[in-house]
């Protein structure tokens, strides 16, 4: 079993230009980081978010723009419902909700970028490894 958390960011390019930027901050805080460049934060899915939880992350962080720099004008607004959505079906399953955070980041912010990774990290010692995740060995029934 890897005892390394696994971190998986959804990035708005619009928001992120350089996603890079997150995984190497994150990766130097010890995690294990992966950011998907996504042309919009609104293209995030509900089953998208659940079913990366489930295969590959411990946590799942959304970023979009703020609303009023979307460019897809409701993109932002739409990111902000979805995850709300995912994270109750997070609950339903009694798995904590905050494995699964979003952020507004205006263009290329890299004060928002750091403390965003503050936070994650934050998250990650606390809620540890994901056990729902597939593969990590540890039953569901105890998740």
């Amino acid at each position: 079993m890897n005892s390394q958390v696994t971190i998986v960011v959804l990035a708005c390019l619009q928001a992120v230009p350089q996603p890079e930027l997150f995984s190497s901050a994150l990766e130097q805080g010890g995690l294990k980081a992966r950011v998907i460049r996504e042309p919009c934060s609104s293209k995030v899915e509900v089953f998208q978010m659940l079913r990366t939880l489930a295969d590959e992350a411990d946590l799942l962080w959304v970023v979009g723009c703020p609303p009023e720099a979307c460019q897809l004008v409701e993109g932002s607004t739409r990111m902000a419902k979805r995850v709300g959505h995912a994270q109750e079906y997070l609950q339903e399953i009694g798995l904590e909700p905050e494995r699964l955070g979003m952020v507004y980041i205006p263009f290329g912010d890299q004060e928002i970028i750091s403390a965003t990774v503050k936070e994650i990290q934050q998250r990650a010692q606390t809620l540890g490894i994901n056990p729902a995740r597939a593969g990590t060995g540890v039953p569901k029934e105890q998740a």
